[in-house]
């Protein structure tokens, strides 16, 4: 595999910045370079795939036969981007659950870097260029779709909600938002208005997301609260409660949670039930909440305001 060496290298780094049994100052060392040595890959990969659609067209990365989409444990359907689409505050960077197992591991790593090369190539592109990407991306879509529909029947049983796809489950969708709107229409489209896009994002152009088309959340941390500015009318604002410190001031909190460490709340605030410590199957399903996928209920002036 192309870049595999490199792939293998990061993933021990990740693996090694989680650590609870290596030197501290290893670990330390290690959580001070595991999100820049993943950016850089993501980026190298990703100018090798921009260089081979360049010299034989788009139509040579056979996205029709690739799945777009893929799956998180705890909120299912949901699409990958590279970290280098993130705008990282102080904490987030080398905290993020990126870097945890799975997420972690080469096929993530790839899978991120892929969409995120497609995306800022549709970014680029002049229209028929867009619409030969779009057209590529049919198949997969649909496949997203029929995932997102398959994923709400099974948790039926217990918990009836809508489908969704989460944009995006690592990294951003904000930098891109020609690709994300062109694409969460496309999904509208092919589930006939049955699919629901939610994005989660940090970032500065988050306003740029077409709030018809999209559920938004805004995650904040305690390093980044005065990225409050940059919050559409349209959506929920969320904290990262990194230290288990949560606060009133959001919607809700999301506890801090890696595979094998489950952060207890300090102060008061809603937390996230999936994040809580004495939950045990940490589903959104499996809890029965639905809460960050529902839109925000707001008057039409201040949906007109915000998005000004």
């Amino acid at each position: 595999m192309l870049f595999g060496e490199d792939l293998r290298r990061y993933f021990a780094l990740a693996a090694l910045s989680r650590s609870t049994t290596a030197p501290a100052q290893m670990v330390k060392d290690a959580l001070a370079l595991v999100f820049r040595v993943r950016v850089v890959l993501e980026q190298s990969i990703a100018a090798a795939l921009t260089g081979l659609a360049t010299r034989e067209g788009i139509g040579a990365l056979e996205l029709s036969r690739q799945p777009l989409h893929g799956y998180s444990k705890k909120q299912g359907v949901s699409i990958r981007m590279p970290l280098s689409s993130c705008v990282p505050s102080k904490v987030c960077g080398a905290a993020c659950y990126a870097h945890d197992v799975l997420d972690a591991a080469p096929a993530s790593v790839v899978r991120g870097a892929v969409n995120g090369a497609i995306a800022a190539w549709y970014e680029r592109g002049d229209g028929s260029q867009r619409e030969e990407l779009l057209a590529a991306l049919a198949l997969p879509v649909r496949r997203m779709v029929e995932a997102a529909r398959k994923d709400a029947r099974a948790a039926a049983a217990t918990f009836v909600r809508r489908p969704r796809i989460r944009f995006a489950h690592l990294g951003e969708f904000a930098p891109f938002p020609g690709f994300a709107n062109a694409l969460a229409t496309r999904v509208r489209e092919s589930s006939d208005g049955e699919v629901d896009c939610v994005v989660y994002t940090r970032h500065p152009d988050a306003r740029l997301l077409d709030p018809e088309l999209f559920v938004v959340l805004f995650s904040l941390d305690e390093s980044s609260e005065d990225r409050r500015r940059f919050v559409p009318a349209t959506a929920r604002v969320v904290r990262s409660a990194f230290g288990g410190r949560v606060t009133e001031s959001v919607d809700v909190n999301f506890l801090e949670h890696h595979r094998w460490v489950h952060i207890k709340p300090v102060g008061t605030g809603k937390v996230c039930p999936a994040t809580a410590p004495e939950t045990k199957l940490r589903t959104c399903d499996a809890c029965r909440c639905d809460f960050c996928f529902r839109p925000k209920q707001v008057s039409r002036h201040a949906r007109d305001v915000g998005s000004g």
